[in-house]
């Protein structure tokens, strides 16, 4: 497969990705693409992951911007960026320019007209720090006062805003100092790890203002950030590729498969669910209790002998013990005993701010209690139904739990294919506060994938019917692609060094699933090949599945953008590696191996094959090529020596 064809192979749509441009200008590089200024480097060390200019609305929902006129005029001591674009059909009409020098200065300046009223939540410049290097350690923040605080940027998840009234912040990463100052609005910053972003984000403007607020007509604003970088770096690194190689580093979660309504298999596509050999189906009961729906899925758990979950949402205003006696009386009728229950009320579905104000009604822990009452032999959770932005806002109280857990999403805040990629960084120091807050209890995560399940921030998941990428879309055409089978492989990676006892990497049908049916929007290569049973995670989650619960094996030496995960022995191994970058990586294996590709040129196979991975033919080698957001399959038993 070439172009188009492989685009919808990766990516599952005809929708192109943005193309990020490369500037160096002396020891200051950078990538320039339509919507950001990211990975902002000095010396080889990045400081800034990105600088954007969002514009969003009052579902909190990024506006797409139209470009007017853009430029970028570069030499060797100095680049400028000349931007003029207009965002809600011309209701604000910006002109941003950035102007970056080889001494190591970036000075950016955004002026928008109002041409009508305006509505929104956030508009104006963003920054994001890095996160690794950078958690727990030292951060100076200059005030609008003029006063400067000493601090630390936060090692665990901070649940509410680590810096306020910012009018200049300072830090250091691995050699590199950097001072930041900017004016024309109150800036404060957000520990975007809440949401599996990978930075800390210091934004306009403060949400004790209120919001929505409005740019009236004719009015204009005017921010600006100038930033400066020194140090010396880190000096020159090993351009060596080393060998991967392997250390024993426990057991690997078990997989579930996420379930509600609509989300279970036509008959037809029953029997390649079969095959995944999953360990739990995670049966979420909205607050209106579908009945057929129910015992649909509690006859199919049934049948694949695994255990039964539930996720339940109290409907608002409603004592939990009573809906839940109404759960229990229908899974009685069905001789089903569920093995775990985690429930919250339905007003807790939405976000709140740590100090409140919270809803009337049961809180987290009285959902707790009375589940505890009705389904007396099940393993009652704790926590959150959506992200851990809620969990960390509302913590469950582990000493009522027998475990904890929560879902993620990786598209709340950006959807293109690099941040995307990013927020695996960031799931390490998720699954690291939310152990540091479980004392000891189980941690078992709901569903962890790309697109959103529902959105606690705003109204609802914003519509993607035409399959392009999109903050907060429930339906994110990467699930149909490669690419989502690289982004599980890579969340799977992220677990590695923390006890995560089971996760959701995907659900059986519907926006999450691995089995391939009809959906309510576009499917760029599915509508027109309906002989195709699965989609590519499929291979992942069955894989994943078999691995799970044996010898996980640590895996290190893997070049720069490579996520692995590994289980067996030194001389009986298993192993998937994910390329989450936009280039080809080389990796030499512990040993040889038979390898199968998941890319572009195995696509068509792969998605009409339930058992691909036993059917087609492995190379044996020990050295592999791995294609951009593919994903290989790697098993050293049989393989020549």
């Amino acid at each position: 497969m070439q172009g188009e064809e492989a685009r919808i192979a990766l990516f599952g749509t005809v929708d192109r990705a943005d193309t990020a441009q490369t500037v160096a200008v002396g020891d200051l590089s950078f990538l320039v693409d339509a919507d950001a200024i990211r990975s902002m480097s000095w010396k080889g060390v990045e400081v800034i992951r990105a600088l954007s200019w969002p514009a969003r609305d009052e579902n909190w929902i990024t506006l797409p911007a139209t470009v007017r006129s853009s430029s970028l005029d570069t030499n060797e001591h100095e680049a400028l960026l000349r931007l003029e674009f207009e965002v809600a059909d011309g209701a604000l009409s910006c002109l941003l320019t950035v102007a970056f020098s080889a001494a190591g200065s970036v000075e950016a300046d955004l002026t928008m007209d109002a041409t009508r009223d305006f509505d929104t939540n956030r508009t104006g410049f963003t920054l994001l720090h890095p996160i690794d290097g950078v958690a727990g350690e030292s951060l100076a923040i200059v005030h609008s006062d003029g006063s400067r605080q000493e601090t630390k940027f936060p090692r665990f998840i901070a649940p509410s805003q680590p810096a306020f009234d910012i009018s200049g912040l300072s830090y250091a990463l691995n050699g590199t100092a950097v001072d930041i100052a900017f004016d024309g609005e109150i800036f404060e910053m957000e520990d975007q790890r809440n949401w599996t972003d990978a930075s800390f984000k210091t934004y306009c403007r403060p949400l004790v203002f209120p919001f929505t607020y409005r740019i009236g007509r004719g009015e204009t604003v005017r921010q600006s950030i100038r930033i400066s970088f020194s140090g010396d770096g880190p000096g020159a690194a090993s351009s060596d590729t080393a060998r991967v190689t392997f250390d024993p580093d426990g057991t690997l979660p078990k997989i579930a498969l996420a379930v509600e309504p609509g989300w279970l298999p036509v008959m037809e596509r029953c029997g390649a669910l079969e095959k995944t050999g999953i360990g739990a189906f995670q049966v979420r009961v909205g607050p209106s209790i579908d009945a057929a729906f129910l015992e649909q899925a509690t006859r199919t758990s049934r049948h694949l002998e695994t255990e039964l979950d539930l996720e339940v949402v109290v409907p608002e205003g409603t004592d939990p013990e009573v809906h839940f006696r109404q759960i229990r009386a229908q899974l009685d009728r069905l001789g089903i005993e569920p093995v775990r229950v985690l429930s919250v009320a339905e007003p807790y579905l939405k976000s709140h701010q740590p100090t409140g104000p919270w809803p009337d009604g049961p809180r987290p822990d009285d959902c707790v209690k009375a589940a505890r009452k009705v389904f007396d032999s099940a393993l009652i959770g704790g926590g959150a139904l959506t992200n851990f932005t809620e969990f960390n806002r509302c913590p469950p109280r582990p000493e009522l739990c027998d475990f904890i857990g929560h879902g993620t999403t990786a598209i709340v805040h950006a959807a293109d294919d690099r941040s995307v990629c990013e927020t695996i960084e960031a799931l390490s120091h998720v699954f690291e506060s939310a152990i540091n807050m479980a004392a000891g209890k189980p941690y078992r995560l709901g569903l962890a994938t790309i697109g959103m399940r529902s959105n606690p921030y705003g109204a609802d998941v914003a519509e993607n019917p035409s399959q392009v990428r999109q903050t907060m879309a429930r339906f994110d055409p990467r699930q149909q692609g490669i690419f989502a089978a690289a982004f599980a492989v890579g969340v799977l990676n992220a677990t590695q060094g923390y006890p995560v006892e089971s996760l959701a990497l995907a659900a059986p049908a519907g926006p999450f699933g691995i089995l391939a049916q009809k959906l309510p929007v576009e499917s760029a290569y599915f509508d027109a090949h309906t002989d195709a049973l699965v989609y590519p995670i499929f291979h992942v989650v069955r894989m994943a599945a078999c691995m799970g619960g044996r010898q996980r094996q640590g895996v290190s030496g893997l070049p720069r953008g490579l996520r692995a995960v590994a289980a067996g022995t030194d001389s009986d191994w298993d192993m998937m590696i994910a390329n989450l970058g936009d280039r080809s990586a080389s990796v030499r294996l512990p040993s040889r191996a038979g390898v199968r590709s998941l890319d572009p040129s195995s696509f068509d196979e792969a998605v009409r094959d339930p058992d691909w991975l036993t059917n087609s033919k492995p190379v044996n080698t020990d050295e592999c090529e791995v294609e951009p957001y593919s994903v290989l399959f790697a098993s050293n038993a049989g393989a020549g020596a």
